[in-house]
């Protein structure tokens, strides 16, 4: 009886995990369509309203109009790793390589974004 339990708690856990993994995978190739295209509003949107209330749209737009400028395009983000709730992929944008560090809520908005240097 606790190996059937054990069983389906694993395969409960692992649709979640996939779920988890798809609605990462979309909300990381809607901020790179939006990022390359400079769409400020668009990214905005992505953010939680934490997030949007402590950003602002102004900061927001520094934030991608620096970006962009100084690293170019977003060309591929390749997941690295899951920690303490955050996932970090390798960033590569036209002049360089980053590590993007990436939280969504419960409802697939950002609530933590950086980038630093792998």
């Amino acid at each position: 009886m606790k190996r059937i339990l054990l069983l389906l708690l694993c395969f409960s856990l692992q649709s979640i995990i996939a779920q988890d993994e798809a609605l990462y995978q979309k909300v990381t190739q809607t901020f790179q369509e939006n990022f390359n295209s400079q769409n400020v509003n668009a990214i905005f949107d992505l953010y939680t309203p934490e997030m949007q209330e402590a950003m602002t749209k102004e900061g927001v737009t520094r934030f991608v109009n620096g970006c962009h400028e100084q690293f170019g395009n977003l060309k591929n983000l390749s997941f690295i790793e899951t920690a303490e709730g955050i996932n970090s992929y390798t960033a590569e944008f036209d002049k360089m390589s980053l590590v993007m560090e990436l939280q969504l809520n419960t409802e697939g908005k950002i609530s933590t974004i950086q980038f630093q240097e792998p």
